[in-house]
């Protein structure tokens, strides 16, 4: 790896989509900078430790990745997910997904900009969620929320970016595969399913390749896009 391989930062680089948007990016000869609270244990990937809450630590992250490698994309994937009754949910939980789903992500957001279009352009992808476009019941009232914010604040850092030659978008999962499906109990993972049009839940991959087209150079005029990735379940008008 040197200052001119392409350079991408994956927060959240240990969860279902974060690993596999590492491989990917590997496999395709990027530098990977993967944080996470735990780092990741993937051959090849710049693994480091981190918490999106800590503001100086994601901007220190960024000046790393400039400096070893040519920084192209960044992508906020760190996040939390609680299930549960909505009439039970508690206020703890609230400030954590909202610190780490949202803070977190602004945090990125802010820190990628400014080095990226140092860079001289680049791209940032934030990971929201269909339950930022139309709630949910069964999960805590703050995934949905800060998930909604994540779309708000991805237009607002599309539109200032712009002028500097970074482009910012969102995928907006619906439920997936792996661990987050795997937080439902079986009877309700097998009606959700049949509720949505595909009759299945999303797969990592089919969200990751979303993800890594909206991150990568070829990507030239989606801007400020959040790109449903759910199976028709959301269709807005």
């Amino acid at each position: 790896m040197d200052a001119q391989t392409p350079g991408v930062v994956i927060t959240g680089a240990a969860g279902d989509l974060g690993r596999d948007l590492a491989r990917g990016f590997l496999a395709d000869g990027w530098a990977v900078f993967g944080a996470d609270i735990a780092p990741v244990a993937e051959a090849g990937v710049v693994a480091l430790a981190l918490d999106v809450t800590d503001r100086a630590g994601v901007f220190a992250l960024a000046g790393r990745a400039a400096r070893e490698s040519r920084l192209s994309a960044w992508i906020n994937a760190a996040g939390i997910f609680r299930t549960g009754a909505v009439a039970d949910a508690g206020e703890d939980d609230w400030h954590r997904i909202i610190a780490i789903n949202l803070t977190g992500t602004f945090h990125g957001c802010a820190a990628a900009l400014p080095a990226l279009a140092a860079a001289g352009g680049g791209r940032i992808v934030n990971v929201g969620s269909i339950s930022g476009q139309v709630g949910g019941v069964g999960v805590h009232p703050a995934y949905g929320a800060s998930k909604a914010g994540v779309h708000a604040l991805t237009k607002t850092f599309a539109l200032e970016g712009a002028r500097q030659g970074v482009l910012c978008n969102a995928v907006a999962p619906g439920l997936l595969e792996g661990r987050m499906g795997e937080t439902f109990g079986a009877e309700q993972r097998e009606r959700l399913a049949r509720a949505n049009p595909l009759r299945r839940f999303g797969r990592i991959a089919e969200v990751s390749r979303v993800a890594r087209f909206l991150a990568d150079p070829a990507n030239e005029y989606v801007n400020g896009a959040i790109v449903p990735v759910n199976g028709g379940a959301y269709m807005p008008g």
